[in-house]
């Protein structure tokens, strides 16, 4: 089911897209346009997923950030500004030289 108010139900392509999946979960991978990085979108308008589809999103999220952050990245799914709509981020880890930054006075 599709919410015609949803921005996450109504992807256009304004933003890179790395791919479409159908099976065995209907998603899209395509970069964030608030945060500008890799995220996981349901095509289904729901907010709660099976741990089973989680994994299939997170795997397929894996191939991207693997390849985008080679320092690493973590899976985030806290639904911040859509909360009513799943999807799902690959942040990048912080370098420790922005850490440093960060800690210097």
């Amino acid at each position: 089911m599709k919410a015609p108010d949803c921005e996450l139900c109504v992807l256009t392509p304004s933003t890179r897209w790395y791919g479409e999946y159908e099976r065995p979960v209907g998603f899209v991978i395509l970069d964030c346009d608030s945060c500008d990085v890799p995220m996981a979108v349901l095509r289904e308008h729901r907010a709660v997923v099976q741990p089973w589809e989680r994994a299939v999103i997170e795997a397929a999220l894996r191939a991207v950030a693997d390849k985008l952050f080679p320092g690493g990245w973590f899976f985030d799914d806290h639904m911040r500004q859509i909360p009513s709509h799943y999807h799902a981020h690959a942040r990048p880890l912080p370098s420790w030289a922005s850490l440093r930054k960060l800690r210097t006075p």
